[in-house]
């Protein structure tokens, strides 16, 4: 089997010849250690849409700051703006920038924020996303990646403190902010289910900054009407769950049948073990592990047993193993050789167990 049709042998529920390698472009090494891994049987998934989406009535000026960069959208009912720290360097992810200051800075900032919202466009571009398949070729699989708008106001708009205040200080505000982006997130997901394509659609993400009680009530509405429009277009939906609390979500998880997980991060980051993980969700949603890094601190020995355990704790074919988180993000040249260590020995260890 190729990488590709490995991956997908296994999202399909058949068995494949050997567990699927896997990484996010972003997380893993260049140059002569990328082709060891290539060569090594380490395939790709890669975060591209084909939606497009276009703010017609709303222009856009930046400037330098102290920090970085202020982002300044000229919205037809105000001024808004988000400041973004510049010199992160690996510390960060060009497309997830640290941020010196999110969008809703005074209560006042609520409309020109709904009307940037409300001014967006979505259209399909499949250009350029068949382009990305036909470089990606035999080698992975392309993923869209869509936020709920519960993750979105946390994640991108507010930041962590003024969403968490918001919710209780201005609740009327705040949950007009969350209909404008249901709005956005529903067109974009009605395009997207329009277009017959194969693709990894991930549709959610579990954060530990939000209980199970607050899922239910905010994002599985829109994970059960997502899954059953994408599904009927031939789409594999999924979810993003890099929480280190995940144990206390396993139930709604298992009852959303999602076709994947992905980032799912065993212990010592998360509280809940591959088999525990299994039990509750079932033998058909395909897990994709994220590797913990700071196993490779212990070494080649204890990382390469540490994989075969912890592959061994799941009998079942419905599984990857890889990189979808940090990866090498902030690794410098006294760690790296630790890192390719650790990566040499998960590719003994997947050789040892095929």
């Amino acid at each position: 089997m190729n990488l590709r049709e490995r991956m997908l042998t296994v999202l399909n529920g058949e068995k494949p010849d050997r567990i699927p390698f896997f990484c996010f472009p972003d997380a893993f090494p260049r140059g002569s250690f990328e082709r060891y891994l290539r060569n090594n049987g380490m395939g790709l998934i890669q975060h591209a849409s084909p939606i497009e989406s276009d703010m017609p009535n709303v222009s856009i000026t930046t400037r330098k700051t102290d920090n970085g960069k202020e982002t300044i959208y000229h919205t037809p009912r105000g001024d808004i703006s988000v400041e973004d720290y510049l010199g992160t360097g690996r510390q960060s992810h060009p497309l997830w920038p640290i941020k010196a200051e999110f969008f809703l800075k005074k209560v006042e900032d609520y409309v020109p924020l709904i009307s940037m919202i409300e001014d967006t466009i979505n259209h399909i571009d499949m250009e350029e996303f068949k382009l990305k398949d036909i470089e990606l070729g035999e080698d992975g699989l392309l993923l869209v990646q869509i936020l709920p708008s519960y993750t979105e106001a946390e994640y991108l708009l507010l930041g962590l403190e003024k969403w968490g205040f918001e919710q209780y200080d201005n609740p009327e505000k705040f949950n007009k902010l969350l209909q404008a982006l249901d709005n956005r997130t529903n067109d974009f997901v009605d395009k997207l289910s329009s277009i017959d394509y194969e693709m990894l659609v991930t549709c959610g993400d579990i954060s530990d900054s939000v209980d199970p009680e607050k899922y239910r009530k905010y994002e599985v509405p829109f994970l059960e009407k997502s899954f059953n429009r994408l599904h009927g277009s031939g789409k594999k939906c999924g979810i993003h769950a890099h929480g280190a609390f995940l144990k206390r979500h396993k139930e709604w998880l298992a009852e959303m049948k999602p076709d994947y997980i992905e980032s799912y991060t065993p212990p010592p980051y998360s509280d809940i073990q591959i088999d525990e993980l299994r039990e509750a969700i079932g033998e058909d949603v395909t897990v994709l592990i994220n590797f913990p890094e700071t196993i490779f601190y212990k070494g080649y020995d204890q990382t390469k047993k540490y994989t075969i355990d912890l592959l061994k704790r799941d009998p079942t074919d419905s599984k990857m193993l890889g990189f979808s988180e940090m990866g090498m993000m902030g690794v410098n040249e006294k760690e790296r050789k630790t890192f390719e260590a650790g990566l040499r020995a998960i590719i003994d260890a997947l050789e040892e167990l095929s």
